[in-house]
């Protein structure tokens, strides 16, 4: 079976299942803790198992049975813990969220997110650049991400 790790966060939002990029201390881990706070799910932190499910499209899973997630100068935790009720045990993956840095001169006054595609295991996946400002939630960019591209058709969960 093809499969290869990546590393990324993968949660489901609203039902679709987003892999979240970032570099390292981008907010992966503590965006994904928020989501599972509100609600959302978290499949796996850090280090995602992407193999094509039934349908050939890109799945993803924890690469651990019982997914951990870590926050940064706290701790490494089981995910099912801290909130029993959000974890899942693998999800398609419908939307790449790529964190990034806030760019006052590029990103001031943006009304469209960029787009774009990422090329998973021979699948196009729509690809969104979210820039972060500090102090900013990226766990509410990502639910809005989810949200936004669901309603509008643009994936379908």
């Amino acid at each position: 079976m093809d499969y290869f790790r990546i590393q990324a966060v993968l949660v489901i939002v609203h039902g679709v299942g987003v892999l979240v990029r970032g570099r390292p201390g981008s907010g992966k881990s503590l965006a994904a803790l928020n989501l599972m706070r509100r609600g959302h799910k978290l499949v796996s932190d850090d280090l995602v198992e992407l193999a094509p499910g039934p349908d050939g499209k890109p799945w993803g899973r924890a690469v651990e049975e019982d997914a951990r997630i870590e926050i940064r100068g706290v701790g490494i935790y089981k995910a099912k813990t801290l909130f029993p009720d959000a974890t899942a045990l693998s999800s398609p993956i419908h939307l790449v969220v790529d964190l990034d840095d806030y760019d006052p001169d590029a990103d001031a006054g943006r009304m469209i997110p960029q787009t774009g595609e990422t090329r998973l295991l021979g699948r196009d996946i729509l690809t969104v650049r979210a820039p972060t400002p500090i102090g900013s939630d990226p766990a509410f960019i990502i639910e809005l991400l989810a949200k936004r591209f669901k309603d509008s058709g643009s994936v379908n969960p």
